[in-house]
């Protein structure tokens, strides 16, 4: 199976085209992700561990859910894709939580990135069917466990997972 082109944008977030990642991390060129929060409504919010062979940030902790916005797609269509995909979440509401510019680096990779982050809330005992080949492990974590986590540890957390805190959890 071919990988799915993910929409390029403009630096004020107007579509493109469509690309590979690795010719928009080469280029720089702007792209969207779409970032999802799982919290249990008792002040936990769920973690998902990257599988260790992962291409970007390996064996680290990231958002409940997130991914690329693919070609055709927008920001909400593919937080709820990457929320059934990554932990089996399917026929949800999500909430808004903001939504920011960043760019970084990994490794040689250029990420120039629009961000669309949502809330979640389900039940203490939601069972979650994880993808194997992308997610190594959920995990309940409050919210000032996450804080020392990402500033005490910031290479066990991703990018994405660090701003989130940041940005949105004050």
């Amino acid at each position: 199976m071919s990988e799915p082109q993910i929409q390029i944008v403009t630096e004020h977030d107007e579509p493109l085209r469509a690309s590979n990642k690795h010719d928009a991390y080469i280029n720089g060129s702007f792209h969207r992700m779409a970032r999802v929060m799982v919290e249990d409504g008792n002040g936990r919010i769920l973690l998902q561990k990257r599988a260790k062979h992962m291409e970007m940030y390996p064996d680290r902790w990231d958002n409940s859910a997130a991914g690329y916005v693919d070609d055709g797609e927008d920001y909400l269509t593919a937080a709820l894709r990457e929320l059934n995909e990554e932990i089996g979440l399917s026929n949800v509401t999500l909430t808004s939580l903001g939504y920011y510019r960043s760019s970084s680096m990994f490794d040689w990779r250029h990420l120039n990135r629009f961000n669309q982050v949502y809330k979640l809330i389900v039940d203490q005992d939601t069972k979650f069917k994880l993808k194997a080949d992308e997610v190594a492990a959920v995990e309940w974590y409050t919210l000032s466990e996450i804080r020392r986590l990402t500033t005490e540890h910031p290479e066990l957390c991703t990018d994405g997972l660090i701003e989130v805190i940041k940005r949105f959890y004050k």
